[in-house]
């Protein structure tokens, strides 16, 4: 199906479904003269007009936002996270230029997931602002086999699944992305390990079993060459070497070659830190150095080719430190990508310059949790690049299941969006778990509102968002998360705040909690708004269930009763995951949870 026929398809739809009608709204796209701006025109007086976008993506999106207008609200996949009122067509009139705040917006594969949870969010990306889906790996094999496996579920069977399978999933995905006319961005994970002949599509061990020739490719560290800890895609390579450098160079140009429907390839090195090269070759440049040389020949590769693929660079980990002597000399070939992993998301960015840049020091490097570090090291890549670039974060990965209430991290991330410009950034792809519509799903529809919408503030998306969730119990709702985010503090989760000062508050929710779910709301005005409020009823009852565990523990009680509560707490959830499995990944819920509750350190990696 062409974007313009579904474009047709979704107004007839909508239209139908809010008027009783299909309208006289004429559709017009063009072509579209670059491939990343977006502009719309809607004209529309009394169910009478037209919508006029510069390219097909444009439309979809005019058509999406003149229904949001009208008072439709699309707050998650799914018929279940629609609103569509009901209203005369002679009553439409809406009139509105739109060019998107940021031209990045965008979602990047995470978590554990079906083909369908990926599916239905692509179909609901549009709707809610966003323009980009990013597919990590070549076939995100990972995220697929976590689910499809169950882990951390012994309740659910596991289902067989293979590689072969998710490299036919990621080619569905291809084509409801190019379908909707959506920038579709691939891989960045597992470069490296391709150019020595291996296959890495997550962050499993593998035998250090190497033929000379591939073991003088990797980063000697300590005097010795092998996988870092024992994982191929943890682990760099010798970047000094030529033959290295032109590995790569044949591993991005064949892929790009390859894979036509791919807009942005993004080329990213091992991922941990610490892992690089100390041999004496190495050492004479900064790591920033030899990847802007791969850089290079790339684009020399591709152009020779007459291929137009954008290539994406990251600025992340040791590539945090700008490169001292070489530079990207085409600089339309490639964007930048901004990544802080480390930093904290319990506070917005702070886009002061003050400071001095932080020292390198090979493999010794402790990253900060500040957010000013960051922006010194962006300012030093910006003095040498002047390109395209966005701000890769991750907001929705592992925090949104410390923070219980949604309500801290998705300020937090409304406050970073409206920062981007003071940064010099064109847009965000949240690398994310992709059912990040639990404890609800605030922050994922603030982000795309507000990286769609340059002027709207927090509350009034705040206010917009529960009531389209909620409808007449939104002020119940409110007061819920509220509660939620007071009594079971995200500095709690995040060691902010002391197991002392949290004990009364944790006291105070379990009341809380046990009080609303006896006195809780029995009625609603129809599917979307039901199916909210028993999102909400699971928040309150394992959100209980983790109060509980966390009582016994930081009142001192005998260990094994607190493992007794916390696997009381995790059978629970698993018992119902299937029923909320739309909203909540309980791969990722269950390891942050009992992570914390084990006083287990759970950072960047699932284990």
């Amino acid at each position: 199906m062409t974007t313009l026929t579904l474009c047709e398809r979704e107004l007839a739809d909508y239209m139908l479904r809010m008027t009783g009608e299909k309208g006289s709204i004429a559709l017009f796209s063009e072509n579209g003269a670059s491939f990343l701006e977006e502009h719309y025109t809607i004209d529309v007086t009394d169910g009478r007009g037209s919508i006029r976008a510069n390219r097909p993506r444009a439309l979809l999106l005019g058509i999406y936002d003149f229904l949001r207008r009208c008072g439709c609200r699309f707050l998650r996949p799914g018929k279940t996270g629609e609103v569509i009122p009901r209203v005369p067509l002679e009553s439409i009139d809406v009139h509105a230029e739109v060019s998107p705040a940021s031209r990045h917006r965008g979602i990047t594969i995470e978590g554990a997931v079906s083909l369908e949870n990926v599916l239905d969010l692509i179909e609901w990306a549009p709707k809610a602002g966003f323009n980009s889906y990013f597919i990590q790996f070549r076939t995100a094999f990972e995220f697929f086999d976590r689910w499809y496996s169950h882990a951390g579920n012994d309740l659910i069977p596991r289902e067989p699944f293979s590689e072969e399978d998710a490299a036919r999933f990621v080619r569905m995905i291809a084509e409801k992305v190019k379908e909707r006319d959506m920038i579709f961005h691939a891989v960045g994970h597992g470069w490296t390990a391709a150019c020595v002949g291996i296959s890495a599509d997550g962050w499993k061990g593998m035998d250090d079993d190497l033929t000379d020739r591939q073991r003088g490719m990797l980063a000697e560290i300590g005097g010795k060459r092998g996988f870092f800890n024992g994982i191929p895609l943890n682990t760099n390579l010798c970047y000094s070497n030529p033959a290295v450098r032109e590995r790569m160079a044949e591993e991005v140009v064949s892929y790009a070659a390859a894979h036509p429907e791919v807009d942005v390839l993004h080329l990213w090195l091992a991922d941990d830190s610490n892992n690089v090269c100390e041999c004496a070759a190495c050492a004479e440049r900064r790591f920033s150095d030899w990847y802007v040389m791969m850089l290079n020949e790339i684009d020399r590769r591709l152009t020779a080719l007459h291929i137009r693929t954008k290539i994406c660079f990251l600025v992340y980990l040791d590539l945090y430190w700008a490169p001292e002597t070489e530079r990207i000399r085409n600089q339309d070939r490639f964007i930048m990508m901004f990544a802080p992993i480390f930093r904290s998301y319990a506070k917005p960015y702070d886009c002061s310059e003050a400071g001095e840049p932080l020292r390198y020091v090979r493999n010794k490097v402790v990253y900060p949790h500040t957010t000013a570090p960051y922006v010194r090291f962006l300012r030093d890549w910006q003095a040498q690049f002047q390109g395209d670039s966005f701000d890769f974060d991750y907001h929705l990965m592992w925090d949104i299941n410390r923070d219980l209430g949604g309500e801290i991290i998705a300020e937090v991330l409304y406050r970073d969006i409206r920062a981007l410009p003071v940064l010099g950034l064109n847009g965000f792809m949240s690398c994310q778990i992709q059912r990040a519509f639990y404890p609800n799903g605030l922050a994922f529809y603030v982000m795309g509102r507000a990286l769609f919408d340059g002027q709207i503030g927090y509350e009034a998306l705040r206010e917009e968002y529960y009531r389209g969730a909620f409808g007449k119990h939104a002020p119940f709702a409110m007061r819920f998360y509220e509660t939620l985010e007071r009594t079971v503090p995200f500095s709690y989760f995040k060691e902010e705040t002391d197991g002392k000062t949290a004990l009364p508050l944790l006291r105070e929710a379990q009341a809380f909690l046990r009080k609303t779910l006896s006195e809780f709301p029995a009625d609603a005005e129809d599917d979307t708004r039901r199916e909210s409020l028993e999102i909400l009823r699971f928040t309150a009852e394992n959100a209980l269930r983790t109060a509980e565990v966390l009582i016994l523990k930081e009142e001192g009680a005998p260990a094994g009763q607190v493992q007794e509560a916390a696997a009381a707490r995790r059978r629970f959830f698993n018992e119902n995951e299937l029923r909320f499995q739309p909203y909540a990944d309980g791969f990722y819920v269950n390891m942050i949870t009992d992570g914390f509750i084990d006083a287990k350190e759970v950072g960047i990696y699932a284990e």
